[in-house]
């Protein structure tokens, strides 16, 4: 029942609750007082102390809890049972009293218990975070608490272990698996340079590798994170049931007066009061919310809230970022032209020292490339990133700026040789990037990335589902948006954008009521990731503030995850609306039933608590929605 157990419990511990033996116990004494008068026709005063022991004990915090509800300005529906157990009480109905609050706590415990398994899906990433890690110092290893790893300290992971941090693999080969955190069951094969993150089970290597994040910074501490805020925010149905639990209480006690004074009969009016607590309607709501948000996190895709999951039912337009989001995010320098005098050494170091700080996809590819050259990177002074734009830095008293054509003028600017280097690099579909040096431009960077082998059929599927517009909203040049958009199968492409431009577009499309998906992962994204109808940002290799800003987060940068993720918002506003449905029909033939007297008050007890199971049941159901799950 709602009030005393609207907070859901642990599965697991439900015969180690002092709820539950109390409950027990207390029916074991109603039991007693019914066997001492069985065939009496008066109650014995044994039996009439043990029924008050039963209903103290089982009644009394029901009671409490429409009473605190009373004290707050509260309108709390355990208000209709315990008017219920005082008038049974009043009429010397006292084992009537002790069975209907026995009946009640322990149907408020079956609710508990049914729920519980959406929740714990979600409370399992929480449990699998490592407690200590083993640090390799001065060629020793020891065991040190999680929360005293640093960013840069050297792991060993043995086999059967749990990866405390994330980190890049410096030596060792393992399969790892990765199924809490991306729900896919098979190990990935691991090596040297790959990455490994906090949580993940390594199964059969030794491995050496050195810890790039910590603490909150690691995958595994955003996911707990947004795990710990998922339920704060309510989506619009819970708060539509809300709104109608206020005057639905005063309504019951109406029908309840009216069921008195028609039949003379209080044990009318006292079955309906039972039956007429909303518990059905009231748990359609949260408990399909629970489930869902449990199913994706399990998937792994973690949901900062229902509402957020909610609003992905409704999305008609998916928009995507290109680079580190349609491809792979692993872009690496293929050719590197350079003005004259200046040789190719030269343009990747200042490009590298202006980017040394910089955690753009595009900015690792110059450093990987730099790193494979043998190129000193130099200290940068003032370092600034201008989002959509480039990288500007003092190195060696020169102003060193590195980014797209606009970053440091146009074109009419450009040597000759550089120029046509650039007009070619961006015919064939490739990322330039100018490097420029005090505004002058002395070489050319082209940049290649791979598009994730899912693109493709991430986009079948959601136009498959229903998706009216799929487009790449890109700062990138327009030959190379358009080549990606070509290898996915996307027609509507958007190039050289800015952060604003993505915004504006974006808005655009949700006045004409096309509410809009974008997935994106850089710092670029986050005014597109606020202002769409649903944000969502690549987990793993997304910026803080991508994944501060999005409203999901998907753990393991998969988008094939995107159309399964709309199709289960989607069957659970289903099954929310089928419970509500349910739980309107369900308490109007209970009340009624009350009201005509075919329900005594232990009969009502009974019925309340099977449609709230029936309930629980039904959002139960989205804990295994399977993967390949047809529309709802």
């Amino acid at each position: 029942m709602i009030g005393r157990f609207s907070k859901l419990g642990v599965y697991q511990e439900l015969f180690r609750l002092r709820d539950f033996y109390l409950a027990a116990g207390a029916a074991v004494l109603a039991l007693l007082s019914f066997v001492v008068d069985y065939g009496s026709p008066v109650a014995s005063r044994l039996g009439v102390a043990l029924a008050i022991i039963s209903v103290a004990v089982n009644g009394t915090p029901i009671v409490w809890g429409a009473v605190k509800g009373l004290l707050n300005r509260e309108v709390n529906v355990d208000e209709l049972v315990s008017l219920a157990i005082i008038a049974s009480l009043i009429r010397g109905e006292y084992l009537t009293a002790a069975v209907v609050s026995f009946v009640m706590t322990f149907g408020g415990l079956i609710e508990k218990v049914t729920s519980e398994s959406a929740r714990k899906a979600i409370k399992s990433l929480v449990q699998i975070a490592p407690q200590t890690a083993t640090v390799l110092a001065d060629g020793e290893e020891r065991a040190v608490p999680i929360d005293k790893v640093s960013v840069g300290d050297k792991i060993l992971i043995k086999p059967g272990e749990r990866i405390p941090v994330d980190a890049r693999i410096l030596s060792g080969v393992s399969a790892v698996d990765e199924s809490a955190m991306t729900g896919e069951p098979l190990p990935v094969q691991k090596q040297v340079g790959d990455e490994i993150l906090a949580g993940t089970l390594n199964h059969n290597g030794v491995i050496r590798a050195q810890a790039t994040k910590v603490g909150q910074d690691t995958t595994l501490g955003k996911v707990i994170k947004l795990v710990s805020e998922a339920e704060l925010h309510r989506p619009e149905a819970i708060r539509l049931i809300d709104r109608y639990a206020t005057w639905f209480t005063p309504a019951i006690l109406t029908c309840a007066a009216i069921a008195w004074i028609a039949s003379e009969d209080i044990s009318r009016g006292v079955a309906v009061l039972i039956v007429g607590c909303p518990c059905t309607l009231i748990l359609a709501a949260p408990t399909a919310t629970v489930a869902a948000l449990g199913r994706a996190a399990r998937a792994g895709i973690l949901v900062k809230g229902g509402r957020y999951l909610e609003r992905a039912a409704a999305v008609k337009a998916v928009f995507f970022d290109k680079t580190g989001t349609l491809t792979m995010g692993e872009p690496r320098v293929e050719e590197i032209a350079c003005t004259e005098g200046v040789d190719k050494d030269e343009v990747l170091a200042c490009a590298a020292s202006a980017e040394q700080h910089c955690t753009h996809p595009l900015a690792r590819a110059i450093l990987k490339a730099a790193h494979y050259a043998k190129i000193v990177v130099r200290g940068a002074e003032n370092a600034f990133h201008e989002v959509g734009l480039g990288v500007r830095a003092m190195v060696d008293g020169s102003l060193v700026e590195v980014g797209s054509v606009m970053a440091g003028g146009n074109t009419t600017a450009f040597p000759e040789h550089l120029e046509k280097c650039l007009n070619h690099s961006m015919a064939r579909g490739v990322t330039p990037l100018v490097v420029y040096r005090n505004r002058i431009p002395v070489g050319l960077l082209n940049v290649t990335d791979q598009v994730r082998p899912v693109a493709v059929s991430t986009v079948k599927q959601l136009n498959r589902i229903g998706i009216e517009e799929v487009a790449i909203l890109s700062g990138d040049h327009d030959k190379a948006v358009q080549r990606v958009a070509d290898t996915v199968g996307i027609h509507r492409v958007y190039g050289r954008l800015k952060p604003q431009d993505k915004m504006e577009i974006i808005k655009e499309f949700q006045s004409k009521n096309l509410p809009v998906m974008y997935v994106g992962d850089g710092i670029n994204d986050a005014p597109a990731l606020a202002v769409s109808h649903v944000g969502v940002a690549m987990g793993a290799d997304g910026t803080d503030v991508a994944l501060e800003t999005a409203d999901i987060a998907l753990t393991h940068d998969n988008i094939a995850r995107l159309p399964w993720l709309i199709r289960l918002s989607r069957r659970m506003l289903s099954i929310i609306k089928i419970n509500i449905v349910f739980g309107l029909v369900f308490n109007a033939f209970a009340v009624l039933a009350g009201g005509m007297g075919w329900l005594t008050p232990i009969m009502a007890a009974v019925v309340h608590n099977v449609g709230s199971v029936i309930v629980v049941f039904a959002s139960a159901s989205l804990a295994i929605f399977p993967d390949g799950a047809t529309e709802a």
